[in-house]
């Protein structure tokens, strides 16, 4: 017993807690006050992983995206309407979660990291075709489209919803989209 609590023992047992209460303080740290940001990686890896494993080369395979900002699920009728009115075979949908965007000045900054969390790298916007569900609320659609434009080069084409007839399975179905491009170039020429 008494080599037990020599002077080196005594502090190799203090340094070796010490090192234990760091690492253990450190992992929840990293795991309390960064869940959001561990949890967008993850989301992020899981994307690209999906959309590795969902990419046919032999096949001619084209990723499409259907923004959703509305902040309600896209159901499967909805997006089988844009995937038919768009021509396109299949489509992913990428929910934009705003939650509660706030009534201040950071307004805009809110949206823009919003639209940050949907994931998609600098090349997806610029280069795979897209379909955006608007949010409900105008000022915040204004700063979407705004902050697509800028991100894209141009304008999204739009899923405008109707509500269906009552006792329909879903609440709203697909009546058309908008190709607000085509409707900005008709308009130029009304100056």
């Amino acid at each position: 017993m008494p080599e037990l609590l020599t002077q080196n023992n005594l502090m190799f047992l203090f340094a070796f807690t010490a090192g234990m209460v760091s690492i253990i303080q450190l992992l929840e740290y990293l795991v309390t006050k960064n869940i959001p940001w561990l949890w967008r990686i993850v989301r992020q890896l899981w994307r690209k992983i999906r959309r590795s494993i969902g990419k046919k080369a032999d096949d001619g395979y084209v990723q499409r995206h259907i923004l959703n900002f509305s902040g309600h699920p896209v159901s499967p009728g909805q997006q089988q309407a844009i995937e038919k009115h768009m021509h396109w075979a299949s489509s992913s949908v990428v929910d934009v979660r705003l939650g509660n965007v706030p009534e201040d000045n950071n307004f805009a900054a809110a949206i823009t990291k919003a639209i940050e969390r949907a994931g998609l790298s600098h090349e997806e916007w610029q280069t795979i075709p897209c379909v955006a569900v608007p949010a409900g609320y105008p000022a915040v659609w204004s700063v979407i489209l705004a902050e697509l434009h800028g991100r894209l080069g141009h304008f999204p084409d739009v899923a405008r919803l109707r509500p269906t007839q009552p006792g329909a399975s879903e609440k709203y179905e697909v009546a058309e989209i908008l190709n607000l491009r085509e409707l900005r170039h008709a308009s130029r020429s009304k100056r």
